[in-house]
């Protein structure tokens, strides 16, 4: 038989087991190691540099046929929080919680981050506008192919974000 190796990346830190992980199972202990390290400085450095800052409010915009944002499990709620912002739906429990246009008015974040296509939909839904931050322009588009997989571009991602939340963080 063919063997098989079956990863789950639910948060931050299961990169790092599952990067040393695959460097057993190659027999290269030594590179996965150093970018694993490479990846927890710059997330480390991106954290103090946000430490001590306002911590806007965000609304996470993944999907919106049902409406999807990001939980408290979700390694993306991790990111949003090391870059310097709160999640609004920190409080749900599941990844990728389903949740309606109403309540996420009712929570009324700062910002919303969203994709192209997210970002787009928010611009041109008017239902949209009972969001103050959608009413004022206050939308981040987020990079997906970089925030949006828990990969060795972590450290990337938080830099990323820390600087759309952040303008002249130095980073």
């Amino acid at each position: 038989g063919i063997a098989v190796l079956a990863i789950k990346n639910d948060s931050i830190g299961d990169l790092a087991r599952t990067l040393r992980l695959l460097g057993i199972v190659t027999g290269d202990s030594v590179r996965p190691g150093i970018v694993a390290d490479s990846v927890a400085a710059t997330l480390a450095r991106v954290r103090a540099a946000t430490a001590g800052r306002s911590r806007p409010t965000a609304f996470w915009y993944i999907w919106d046929s049902p409406l999807i944002t990001i939980g408290r499990g979700s390694f993306m709620s991790e990111l949003l929080d090391i870059a310097g912002a709160r999640n609004v739906y920190a409080d749900a429990t599941a990844p990728s919680p389903r949740v309606t246009l109403e309540d996420v008015v009712r929570r009324n974040p700062d910002l919303v981050i969203a994709g192209p296509d997210g970002t787009r939909n928010l611009r041109t839904d008017p239902r949209w506008r009972a969001l103050p931050a959608v009413a004022a322009g206050r939308i981040l588009i987020a990079d997906t192919a970089l925030v949006a997989r828990p990969s060795v571009r972590l450290g990337e991602a938080a830099v990323s974000l820390a600087r759309a939340l952040h303008p002249g963080i130095g980073l």
